[in-house]
């Protein structure tokens, strides 16, 4: 089974996408606060990571830059960010950091199966 981490603050939010992403074949864990998710994520590898970018103690777009910048478990773990705050800027500093995939708030919960079946190869 692929393992997924829901980086959310919001906790509504990070239980429907962690319920989602278990339709999807994951197995799921859920984290609120940036500064945790790194924690958790220079220790453990993750198949897969969903990332919101306004969040306490440590935003997703620093979140995402030290995620990608160092050899850890998960410098290439697929990073898909669900987040209200896109912007054109935004979405362009993180597609430097080798990010692809983008969901505004609200998303469409098909879209987002639909990401995850085309990164992990799942049905």
């Amino acid at each position: 089974m692929k393992r997924a981490l829901v980086i959310e603050d919001q906790k509504p939010i990070r239980e429907s996408i962690g319920e989602l992403l278990e339709v999807g074949g994951c197995e799921t864990r859920l984290i609120g606060d940036g500064q945790a998710a790194l924690e958790e994520l220079l220790n453990t590898a993750y198949d897969l990571i969903t990332l919101d970018l306004n969040m306490p103690s440590m935003d997703g777009v620093s979140l995402a830059e030290t995620i990608t910048s160092q050899e850890g478990p998960n410098a290439n773990t697929p990073i898909i960010v669900i987040s209200a705050y896109l912007s054109p800027q935004v979405t362009e500093n993180l597609q430097q950091l080798n990010i692809k995939h983008f969901l505004e708030k609200p998303f469409v919960a098909e879209e987002l199966l639909q990401i995850v079946k085309e990164l992990l190869g799942t049905d």
